[in-house]
């Protein structure tokens, strides 16, 4: 018997194939946003696949939520490394 279900891979570029129109009708800097939410989706094939959702679209999403929770993650631990830095400055130089 062959398989019924489309492995994930597959179904992650049908659903992204199926956001084309949306896609085109973006702006071009909006377009390179959407391509780096559906990489990010693809880094995590895997996981996806074995979240085994009805929709395959919630376990992109949330696939997507993941890579942008790092990346915002990243942001704030360099934003207080350099707080931090800004801080040791001015205790450095005996300013206020």
């Amino acid at each position: 018997m062959g398989r019924t279900v489309l492995p994930f891979t597959q179904e992650l570029y049908r659903e992204e194939a199926s956001w084309s129109a949306f896609r085109r009708a973006l702006r071009r800097e909006d377009r390179v946003l959407l391509d780096e939410l559906f990489a990010a989706a693809r880094y995590h094939t895997a996981a996806c696949a074995f979240a085994g959702r009805a929709v395959p679209f919630e376990a992109i999403l949330v696939s997507m939520l993941v890579e942008e929770r790092r990346a915002l993650r990243e942001l704030e631990k360099k934003l207080q490394e350099i707080v931090s830095r800004l801080a040791g400055d001015t205790r450095a130089t005996g300013e206020r």
